[in-house]
């Protein structure tokens, strides 16, 4: 394989390490500050990007695969696509849930500052990472990546959603602002999941 081939495998092997570590960091805290502050939005903000997470593990599978002379194939793009949709259709339906439930039970967030700055964090890294791995994609060429940025930038919009859900419940006391926000994350990552697989099907 010449230098020339390598190099975009090389980047998306380096983004795909990137976004799981990220993943696994941020996912977590958004979910473990969600739950002390009750906020079902940022919950669903942690759980899409952890969904995120999920389909980049495949693609380091099949980036290091390819990087060391193997031949990934169509399959294995297939797989990791359908792992990242299925992955997504999972999170909508578990925060629909949450803010059904929440919205049902006039439940609402208790916003700290930490529930604000992790949200805020994510509105600003997610829609950057998210480019990077579409430039990338169209450079491989990987629809699975491709997949796998649009997952990032449904995190970034739910990231969106979850912080103006805690800050109009900080400020004007809306208590239906965070589930109803939440309710709208799963809506989105629904829509996502469903178009991606029948996507798939069309191939």
């Amino acid at each position: 394989m010449s230098g020339e081939r390598r190099s975009p495998v090389a980047a998306a092997l380096l983004v795909s390490y990137v976004a799981v570590a990220w993943s696994l960091v941020a996912g977590s805290i958004s979910i473990v500050v969600g739950l002390q502050s009750r906020s079902t939005a940022l919950v669903g903000t942690g759980a899409d990007v952890l969904a995120d997470m999920a389909s980049s593990v495949v693609l380091v599978w099949r980036f290091r695969t390819g990087l060391h002379g193997g031949r990934p194939g169509h399959e294995v793009e297939r797989r990791a696509h359908l792992v990242a949709s299925f992955a997504l259709l999972c999170v909508a339906v578990g925060v629909a849930a949450g803010s059904i439930a929440h919205l049902a039970a006039g439940q609402g967030a208790k916003p700290d500052a930490a529930g604000v700055t992790v949200a805020a964090a994510s509105v600003l890294v997610l829609p950057t990472l998210a480019m990077i791995k579409l430039r990338i994609a169209a450079a491989v060429p990987s629809r699975a990546l491709r997949t796998d940025a649009v997952i990032t930038l449904v995190g970034a919009a739910t990231a969106v959603l979850s912080l103006l859900g805690l800050v109009l419940t900080r400020t004007l006391h809306w208590w239906a602002a965070d589930p109803g926000a939440a309710l709208g994350i799963a809506v989105l990552a629904a829509a996502t999941s469903i178009r991606e697989l029948r996507s798939r099907n069309e191939d």
